[in-house]
């Protein structure tokens, strides 16, 4: 770890300082040298030119309580509460119908409300909104069902010349090909699984899940949810949001940015686990549903946990959304990374500071929360999910906003941030957080503004494959 002091020639030195090439092509990370937990590397094509530590001998970044830390219920996840608690049934009961009276009665005159916004916003949520909130799209699916094409066999590489090495690269690619902006593959940790699985539109409400059972058992029945324990292999997907959407916050553009996530979500995963069914394995794909996605993105390597109870990724910072396919495919795991999150979240209070229902906290992390759909037993800054939902559904996305590892590598202020982020130098954070609000960067865009770009020139746009 370097000292936290730094003098004003060094500072000049280390903005100045540009990383060595090796020559190993575009999406080849440079090593920079050994660490204490792995090794550190930078590639401006896989990490947006931070320095990454790729943590070795599975030394994840979090640190968990084995006494307290039990597989979560689904049944007590904000959304699942809606159609259970009497309290979360009450407090959604009383919320607004800004799209009723805003809009079709057109009560009040009220920014980045209009008929061409909310036009945007319905569209995007299509694929997912054809179940509702609570959508799922967890199986049986597609001509060759949840066993894949088993009279064909497994793919073995070795009938095309391909190690097990190259298979899982070819898995990520097919994963970017279809739609996803990251992919990273894990052992899958019982932990992330949830112990049963809610279901309001069943008649008593809930079913179990038996998760990794013994044998080689896989359906689902009237009761339960049978996933063996050969499926122990999960390709985590993370989604890119438009940055120019999410600017909109809190107005239905930063909503249909969401939306357009969750939406290219669910085409994404299921295409990729027809793809993986193709190969004689197994696959479930699964969106919120199943497990929790974040702690599953850590492992597989795509980022860090961050204050806002997000992942935050290196480059799109917590701008994502994430989905992920459960396997018995034997695919080799991605080691995590660490790239100063948790150091500089301990300064940065912007997403504290600009959430407008306070449900992000700007104190230590903790082991526990206060809410019912906290998981205690790991170490992290923990939200109130309920104030955070009910503040304005899905269109404030103000924490993202803010966040100033959300930002496009674009501008010189930006990329000065960057480096000075690689350094982990602990007293810069704040004059860090002060450059990034003096660009004008966490201010809300107008749609305006929004309507006059060209989506096929705009640097601040969704990267081009």
């Amino acid at each position: 770890m370097p000292d936290n002091s730094i003098d004003s020639r060094n500072f000049i030195n280390l903005l100045s300082t540009g990383s060595a090439a090796l020559g190993l092509g575009i999406s080849a990370p440079t090593v920079l040298g050994k660490t204490k937990n792995g090794i550190l590397v930078e590639s401006q094509h896989e990490y947006g030119d931070f320095p990454v530590e790729i943590r070795t001998n599975k030394n994840f970044p979090y640190e968990i309580d084995p006494k307290v830390l039990k597989p979560m219920k689904e049944k007590n996840n904000c959304f699942s509460r809606s159609s259970w608690d009497p309290e979360r049934r009450k407090a959604l009961s009383q919320l607004e119908d800004l799209s009723y009276k805003r809009l079709i009665k057109g009560e009040g005159k009220v920014p980045n409300q209009t008929r061409l916004d909310y036009a945007l916003m319905a569209a995007a949520w299509t694929y997912a909104g054809s179940g509702g909130i609570t959508y799922r799209w967890d199986g049986p699916f597609g001509q060759a069902g949840m066993e894949g094409l088993g009279d064909r066999g497994p793919w073995n590489p070795a009938d095309i010349d391909m190690t097990w090495d190259e298979a899982s690269l070819a898995v990520k690619h097919a994963a970017r090909f279809y739609g996803a902006s990251l992919a990273g593959i894990a052992e899958l940790n019982p932990l992330w699984m949830y112990s049963d699985i809610y279901s309001p539109t069943r008649e008593d409400r809930m079913h179990i899940t038996q998760v990794l059972t013994e044998g080689e058992r896989f359906e689902k029945t009237q009761d339960a949810w049978y996933i063996p324990r050969s499926m122990n292999r999960v390709v985590s997907l993370a989604f890119e949001e438009y940055y120019e959407g999410i600017a909109n916050s809190p107005g239905r553009l930063a909503s249909a940015a969401v939306g357009d996530g969750y939406s290219r979500m669910a085409v994404t995963s299921t295409t990729l686990a027809e793809f993986i069914r193709a190969l004689g394995y197994r696959a479930l794909p699964a969106g919120n549903g199943v497990g929790l996605s974040i702690p599953i993105a850590i492992d597989a390597g795509l980022g860090e946990l961050g204050r806002l109870g997000l992942l935050v990724t290196p480059k799109y910072g917590p701008r994502v959304r994430l989905a992920k396919v459960i396997t018995d495919m034997p695919l080799i795991p991605d080691n995590p990374i660490s790239f100063g999150v948790a150091e500089f979240c301990k300064a940065c209070m912007l997403c504290a500071e600009h959430c407008p229902s306070d449900s992000i906290t700007a104190g230590p992390r903790t082991w526990k929360g206060k809410s019912p759909s906290n998981n205690p037993g790991s170490l992290k800054w923990f939200v109130e999910p309920e104030s955070c939902h009910d503040y304005n559904g899905f269109s404030c996305s103000n924490c993202k906003q803010v966040c100033p590892f959300t930002k496009p590598n674009n501008s010189w202020l930006h990329q000065m941030i960057r480096k000075v982020i690689k350094g982990k130098i602990g007293p810069l954070n704040n004059i860090m957080v002060n450059l990034d609000q003096a660009s004008g960067y966490g201010k809300q865009k107008q749609d305006t503004e929004f309507w006059k770009l060209d989506g096929s020139k705009t640097i601040c746009g969704r990267e081009k494959m």
